[in-house]
């Protein structure tokens, strides 16, 4: 898992081949404009999915994490919490190979997702977003970018 702020993104580019796409699209777009829907980065299944919602409480939410995709999660309005964890710290549920989801089990720590910060989580990154911040509930806009395991 990688938190940091936005203008830090560069930093991690060599981390993978879809990144430098991934900044090149944040700086050639207005990401608060994208209406929502999902949004092609790239030919090669690099693509965000854009959300608008409100963030819920933690009985309704749920530990989550993917095999076939890294996420890259920033929020352009509002702020919400994001429970972290290790996959392998959590019983894991039936995997869903169509939709890449497996849902896990298991305690999580957590951090502060605003618009001028970024999460990117791996595989083996357990996480559950959309969390209320002081147990009161916020309208966000959210890109979650899904870059491909494989390059």
């Amino acid at each position: 898992m990688i938190f940091d702020r936005l203008d830090n993104f560069p930093l991690y580019l060599p981390l993978h081949p879809h990144f430098a796409e991934v900044w090149a699209f944040l700086k050639e777009s207005d990401p608060d404009s994208l209406p929502t829907g999902r949004h092609e980065v790239n030919t090669r299944g690099a693509f965000v999915l854009v959300s608008e919602y409100v963030t819920r409480p933690l009985a309704e939410s749920f530990i989550e994490c993917h095999r076939n995709y890294i996420d890259i999660q920033l929020l352009t309005r509002g702020a919400e919490a994001v429970g972290i964890c290790f996959r392998s710290a959590c019983r894991e549920l039936p995997y869903d190979a169509e939709k890449d989801f497996l849902k896990l089990e298991g305690p999580t720590d957590r951090l502060t997702l605003k618009a001028e910060s970024f999460a990117v989580f791996f595989p083996d990154d357990g996480h559950m977003p959309m969390l209320q911040l002081a147990e009161k509930p916020a309208e966000v806009k959210k890109l979650v970018f899904k870059i491909p395991v494989a390059a």
